[in-house]
């Protein structure tokens, strides 16, 4: 099977080599913008992984989420910051983007409320709510340990599962 003019391609070497089934920058941020939920990863204290799906939301330029100190991933983010974010396309599963970074986590109730309001205009189709449904979504977030936790992204990794299949299908 030839993919390009000098060279022939075996099958298998399209799942081999992937790197060329990557996402476009703009692809990425559109997704990165579009989705509500990422997977998070970090590693316990025995070098354990673990993995949440969370929502999140971008503020300024960064993943956001939150969380209260009760939580693993809280007590494993103050030992190591490391993380790992996966986000997919709300469309297309198969369009994928990993972040990997460190976790900044910080007490900030500005940066809650922004949260709220804008994981609440996306759930509302773009439509801001009003400052009574803000404040009552709010009155589910307000513990005292609430902390507010930003990825600061180092690389990233995409992939495009429906090029992929494409590609093969073209080689059949």
């Amino acid at each position: 099977m030839v993919i390009s003019d000098s060279e022939p391609q075996e099958p298998w070497e399209l799942r081999r080599e992937i790197k060329s089934f990557s996402l476009t920058d703009e692809e990425i941020e559109e997704i990165i913008h579009s989705a509500s939920h990422t997977v998070v990863s970090w590693v316990t204290k025995s070098n354990e992984p673990v993995t949440a799906v969370m929502l999140y939301t971008v503020l300024d330029g960064k993943i956001t989420v939150t969380s209260t100190t009760n939580r693993a991933k809280y007590h494993a983010w103050i030992r190591n910051p490391a993380a790992s974010f996966c986000i997919w396309d709300p469309t297309n599963i198969g369009r994928q983007i990993t972040l990997r970074g460190n976790i900044e986590i910080f007490k900030s109730d500005e940066l809650l409320e922004r949260y709220t309001e804008a994981f609440l205009t996306r759930a509302f189709g773009g439509t801001r709510p009003t400052e009574e449904r803000i404040k009552r979504e709010l009155e589910t977030f307000q513990a005292p340990d609430r902390h507010m936790m930003q990825l600061h992204v180092e690389s990233t990794v995409s992939h495009d599962l429906p090029a992929l299949l494409s590609a093969e299908k073209a080689m059949r």
